[in-house]
């Protein structure tokens, strides 16, 4: 069984504050789905329509709706352009099984991508009319080595008016995103990627909602970040030994914490003081343990870029903040990209520097922090279990 590995970002249109399209993603236990609408037009209306489109699908199909009944439900929910006779939202609908199985549904949306060590994967689409809406349906399999790419017209209509007179268009987009299937990128990169060349070729003012969804199948991740001393000290020796033996990495935030785990191990911590800035502390090494850094100064730096990242607004500072050398962004980068499943472990003993009038932040600002930390991660569709000890 594999994890689905996904990620998304959209450039609004210039000048508009909300974006037109919207992706919608759920996760259950053997699969994931996502919708990506593309709302007629720009703006508040459009990024409505956009809404409710991928919400219903998603929704429809995670309680078990065919494909039939989440299309007549949207047909019958949106209304239809007066004018024109068309529809308010087009959609792509993707369904990855954690076997690999892909299953995709695309009204009037930009085809998908799908490639394999540098090479185009043929698909076979059928066509299905449903209450005279033509649905193309395709049924394949991803592997490790597979990338799957779906984008709004906002992508292949990039430069159109600017640099280039007809656009990206679908076939020069796909070349680019071909090379990324030779090589070990997140779907974070890709999507980034993308979205730069977009806001290139737009000249930074986009002239249309333009959205990219990544998607790749691997083996899944564990992290064990562990934060804070057990609540017994009698029991520091058994908690670092079972953390230790967990399936997964671990990674331990917090100066006091770091030492009682280096003690255990019979051992000493590092200071890589080349990860040190002005205003967040260096990364510690400790052998066997992936990362070190120091507790609610780096944690709370590093949710404010996870914060960032999960903005449904592509900035590429964020981004590039991902691949800072220094502990938040470390940190951030780890729970983003190279992480599927977290187990976070919280310390319940209370640290008496937090309890310092001159100190401004406290025990329960730890727990809180480590608290959103979980929210965010679940989220952004991983597995997170939380531990108190």
């Amino acid at each position: 069984m594999y994890y689905v590995d996904t990620a998304y970002n959209s450039i609004h249109k210039f000048g508009e504050e909300l974006c037109g399209d919207h992706i919608e993603q759920v996760t259950l236990d053997d699969c994931k789905i996502l919708v990506l609408a593309d709302g007629m037009g720009s703006g508040v209306k459009a990024n409505i329509l956009a809404t409710l489109t991928s919400k219903i699908a998603a929704t429809m199909l995670r309680e078990g709706a065919s494909l039939e009944e989440t299309i007549d439900t949207i047909v019958h929910t949106l209304p239809v352009c007066s004018q024109r006779h068309l529809a308010y939202s087009t959609f792509t609908i993707v369904k990855v099984f954690k076997d690999g199985v892909v299953y995709v549904a695309e009204f009037d949306n930009p085809s998908i991508f799908v490639f394999k060590n540098g090479h185009d994967v043929p698909i076979k689409k059928t066509k299905k009319e449903i209450n005279g809406k033509t649905i193309l349906e395709s049924t394949f399999k991803l592997d490790e080595d597979s990338l799957l790419v779906a984008v709004s017209d906002g992508v292949v209509h990039a430069g159109v008016g600017r640099s280039l007179a007809l656009g990206w268009q679908w076939k020069n987009v796909n070349e680019y995103l071909r090379d990324f299937s030779t090589k070990e990128v997140t779907t974070t990169s890709v999507t980034g990627s993308v979205l730069e060349v977009c806001q290139n070729l737009y000249e930074n003012k986009a002239g249309d909602d333009t959205t990219v969804l990544a998607v790749k199948i691997r083996e899944q991740e564990t992290i064990n970040l562990f934060s804070g001393p057990p609540k017994n000290p009698d029991n520091d020796y058994e908690v670092i030994k079972e953390i230790l033996e967990a399936e997964g990495k671990v990674v331990v935030c917090g100066g006091t914490t770091a030492s009682i785990v280096a003690r255990t191990l019979g051992t000493e911590m590092d200071v890589d003081l080349t990860t040190m800035t002005p205003e967040i502390p260096p990364v510690g090494i400790i052998p066997r343990i992936e990362l070190v850094t120091e507790g609610v100064i780096t944690i709370n730096k590093a949710l404010a870029i996870i914060k960032g990242y999960m903005n449904p607004e592509f900035n590429s500072k964020v981004l590039a903040k991902l691949h800072e050398r220094n502990a938040a962004s470390m940190l951030a980068r780890l729970l983003i990209e190279n992480c599927d499943k977290l187990n976070i472990w919280i310390g319940q003993a209370v640290n008496p520097a937090h309890q310092n009038e001159s100190f401004p932040m406290d025990f329960t600002f730890k727990i809180n922090q480590l608290r959103e930390m979980a929210r965010l991660m679940e989220n952004m569709g991983k597995e997170v279990k939380v531990y108190y000890i």
